[in-house]
């Protein structure tokens, strides 16, 4: 081990020590993890909607109008999801902030997030029949993610 790593874990050990201050690096640390998670996520779901501009590309290739605003729109939709999901809160409360969000409160709001992920799985997975039906759940449910911060915070 290098110097400089043993001096970065004597310092962690005595951050530890003192009171409430672990607690905090690992809410740090949880909320860097649920950034990157939530990126990963957006970025599936704008990967989804790939099949939607092919379709668009193959309709116009074919000199097909109708049904271009259609997928037009779904497109927009996903890309707003996408969005809202990058930048939704982090479920976290900071070292200084007067609402304080618990635990068990962090972990209702991960397990929501992982559960969006079985959405975008079902999205990947369906037919372009299913792609509004299958992108206004997902909508939903990340409109939903939302109320979770009413009730705990």
């Amino acid at each position: 081990m290098d110097m400089f790593q043993s001096e970065k874990n004597l310092l962690e050990k005595l951050a530890d020590a003192i009171p409430g201050l672990k607690g905090y690096r690992e809410k740090e640390a949880r909320r860097d993890t649920d950034k990157r998670f939530r990126e990963y996520l957006a970025g599936r779901i704008e990967a989804d909607g790939e099949p939607i501009e092919e379709a668009k590309r193959q309709k116009l290739n074919e000199g097909q109008i109708e049904g271009l605003d259609d997928l037009d729109r779904l497109a927009q939709k996903l890309f707003k999801i996408a969005n809202s999901i990058r930048h939704a809160s982090y479920g976290y409360s900071g070292f200084f902030d007067q609402v304080k969000i618990q635990e068990a409160e962090l972990d209702r709001i991960y397990q929501y997030d992982l559960s969006l992920l079985s959405d975008v799985e079902e999205l990947e997975k369906c037919t372009p029949a299913e792609w509004e039906e299958k992108i206004r759940t997902l909508e939903k449910r990340v409109d939903e993610r939302k109320n979770l911060f009413s009730v705990t915070g």
